[in-house]
């Protein structure tokens, strides 16, 4: 039989030192903040009633403030924020969806507003209200989408008539997303208290 070798005493090393600390926040009580959600960055975040933050979503206030309104989704691996190095603040006004692997750097996201898997607004663009951009869509930066306006197809526009005609579906959409933000309140578990001191 072969001899066994030497035991040799392991060394553990660990780290001391303490994460960095997240961004001022501001969270309504009734928000959900996933514990595996990140909030990075030096500037104010607020975060409004009944908004939803999916694990690994990311906000990033580190080149200014984020403003995220009642009734909004960020999905998992989606950004929302410019990073070090860029200038601005971004607000997404109410009942705005951004879905999985999305990245918002605009300045303003218009209410009632969908954005899709993997679409990119770059820093300075402007959506309007009630706006679709499918998936891996993109908005340059400073540019302009007007309001009802879907973006496909490498960019093409159109404006969807349906809903700028009809207050029945714009409400329809609108209620769609607070069933579907009061579904998620159930399903994902709420770790916004490390991120209120």
């Amino acid at each position: 039989m072969a001899a066994r070798p030497p035991t040799t005493k392991r060394t553990t090393t660990t780290s001391t030192s303490l994460p960095a600390a997240g961004p001022p926040c501001t969270i309504d009580p009734t928000a959900v903040i996933a514990d595996k959600a990140q909030l990075t960055g030096s500037h104010p975040v607020t975060i409004a009633e009944h908004v939803v933050l999916h694990p690994y979503a990311r906000i990033r206030a580190e080149g200014g403030s984020v403003t995220i309104g009642p009734y909004c989704i960020v999905s998992e691996g989606a950004v929302v924020g410019l990073p070090e190095g860029q200038q601005g603040d971004v607000v997404l006004e109410r009942w705005v969806n951004v879905e999985s692997g999305a990245e918002v750097l605009a300045k303003q996201v218009g209410e009632g507003t969908e954005v899709g898997i993997q679409a990119r607004i770059w820093e300075g663009a402007t959506v309007g209200r009630f706006c679709r951009l499918t998936p891996t869509e993109v908005v340059g930066a400073g540019e302009e989408v007007g309001d009802f306006t879907v973006v496909f197809g490498d960019g093409r526009r159109r404006v969807d008539k349906t809903i700028v005609e009809s207050e029945e579906v714009r409400n329809a959409r609108v209620k769609g997303m607070e069933k579907q933000v009061e579904a998620l309140r159930k399903l994902v578990p709420d770790g916004k208290a490390k991120w209120i001191s």
